[in-house]
């Protein structure tokens, strides 16, 4: 490898329609079509001349396509993830069938927290990189050897070798990587990417990696980008945007999809400094923490809407999960956000520890108290890697290690005293039901896309699919019996 390698940055085609892997920190099939961006694997493609970064799920690139593709390349870097880690092995098995000689590396969380096993399930994989990944598979690439490479984990001699951990990139280093959206403009499509809560079609990227905030459930923090919180500078940010709106002026919004964005309000007052000169529009993750302050200078900035992660209405599962905020904060920080003008998405989660069929209904009436823009109800996932998971091994809280069916929706398996898997879904519907179906919200719903062609066809497919898994929920939720329903759960 005596120069720079072909290399193929790869978020795979798992399932049809997979939100996973390189860019969803919650990865499934979702039955309303959502594509985040994979964000992590345009650093490294961004750094590599000759690279490409294929996305396949937005992009509808079978994986007939992607095994020819590769075939082109001498290095693969592929994005796996619990859900998705069996087919992948499948479709780089093909890859290796057509190109013998093609190297591959796997990242992400799932390879990270089982390194060892992960090399065992297949000798097609040359190595995994342990926590971030952005300069060990460009050393690799550029002619280094993997002994030589901190961070890896590889076969010798029949042995699995754990080279030692590379440390977090810092500032410094995460402004000199390349901007993401440049790889976007190169490699992809926006307008192949839709999350329904944000305008489409938009753009993506971070302004920092890692979040301090300990919650139990939580797979980024406690695997990929670590709980040291590390932030651009304001002006490398800044820079990017102004590049970005030149590049895609299409975009009707940006979205900063940090781990939480708002941890620090000194930061967030700085960059709001340099955002609103520009006159964009944006949205953005979030905690209950951020004063009126703080969201008066995010909204006269451009913050159009907040995603923000509730989880639950009931204060002792907030205390279980380590979440580090209560419902009084929530309460507070929705009124502060609807005065200055800022719509929130809110995220609660069904089947935390802790949760009976009493403390859904209090999380229902609590999502209809704050009466956010619009909510996602997630069935309860423990990803090895996280203090959920251990805790479920520990407690005999884990049914199943299945997480997903054959189409990479999700299965709820997770499973309490008192509380089953088929309890868990009706609740989800419930909750769903009890909250869209009320006057107020389905003509809040209703009115922005009367004038507007464009929202009135998303609403309209995005209705169809809701209403048909929520017939396949309740389906499951009835019957009891994964196998009876194929695709049971995932986000409207």
């Amino acid at each position: 490898m005596s120069s720079v390698m072909k290399t193929l940055f790869l978020n795979p085609p798992s399932f049809d329609n997979f939100d996973g892997g390189a860019g969803s920190r919650w990865p499934a099939t979702r039955e309303i079509t959502s594509f985040w961006y994979p964000v992590w694997l345009s650093y490294p493609a961004g750094m590599l001349p000759g690279s490409r970064l294929v996305d396949a799920p937005p992009h509808k690139i079978t994986q007939a396509e992607t095994v020819r593709i590769a075939s082109d390349y001498d290095f693969l870097v592929l994005f796996t993830s619990a859900v998705g880690f069996e087919s992948d092995l499948r479709v780089v098995r093909r890859m290796k069938e057509a190109k013998p000689d093609l190297k591959v590396a796997f990242v992400g969380p799932d390879v990270q927290t089982r390194p060892t096993e992960s090399l065992r399930a297949s000798t097609d994989i040359d190595f995994v990189v342990r926590g971030e990944f952005d300069h060990p598979v460009v050393e690799f690439a550029q002619g280094k050897p993997l002994e030589a490479i901190s961070g890896v984990s590889f076969r010798k001699n029949g042995q699995v070798i754990h080279n030692p951990a590379r440390p977090l990139l810092d500032t410094a280093e995460l402004n000199r990587l390349p901007f993401a959206t440049e790889v976007y403009k190169r490699d992809l499509t926006i307008e192949n990417y839709n999350v329904p809560f944000l305008l489409h079609p938009y753009v993506a990227f971070y302004t920092s990696r890692g979040c301090p905030a300990l919650c139990t459930f939580c797979l980024w923090p406690q695997t990929l980008s670590g709980h040291a919180w590390r932030v651009r500078s304001s002006d490398n940010v800044a820079a990017e945007v102004r590049q970005a709106l030149k590049l895609f002026p299409q975009a009707k919004e940006f979205f900063f999809d940090d781990d939480t964005f708002n941890i620090r309000k000194d930061r967030v007052l700085e960059l709001c400094a340099k955002f609103k000169p520009l006159g964009f529009r944006w949205s953005c993750t979030a905690r209950v923490h951020s004063d009126y302050e703080t969201l008066k200078a995010m909204a006269e900035a451009g913050a159009r809407l907040l995603i923000v992660g509730f989880e639950s209405g009931d204060p002792q599962i907030l205390k279980n999960i380590k979440k580090g905020a209560t419902v009084e904060m929530g309460r507070a920080f929705v009124k502060n956000c609807k005065q200055v003008g800022l719509l929130v998405h809110a995220d609660f989660i069904i089947g935390l520890p802790g949760e009976t069929k009493q403390t859904i209904e209090r999380t229902i009436e609590y999502a209809k108290e704050l009466d956010p823009e619009t909510v996602q109800v997630s069935v309860v996932h423990a990803y090895p890697g996280t203090e959920l998971y251990d805790d479920a091994v520990k407690n005999g809280y884990l049914a199943s290690e299945t997480r997903a069916d054959e189409g990479g929706h999700q299965l709820p398996h997770l499973s309490y005293p008192g509380l089953t898997l088929e309890e868990m879904m009706a609740g989800m519907n419930h909750f769903y039901d009890a909250y869209y179906f009320r006057p107020r919200v389905v003509w809040r719903i209703v009115r922005k896309a009367l004038w507007d062609s464009h929202e009135r066809k998303r609403l309209y497919e995005e209705a169809v699919e809701y209403l048909r898994i929520r017939a396949e929920r309740w389906r499951y939720a009835r019957k009891g019996s994964p196998a009876s329903t194929p695709n049971p759960a995932s986000h409207p």
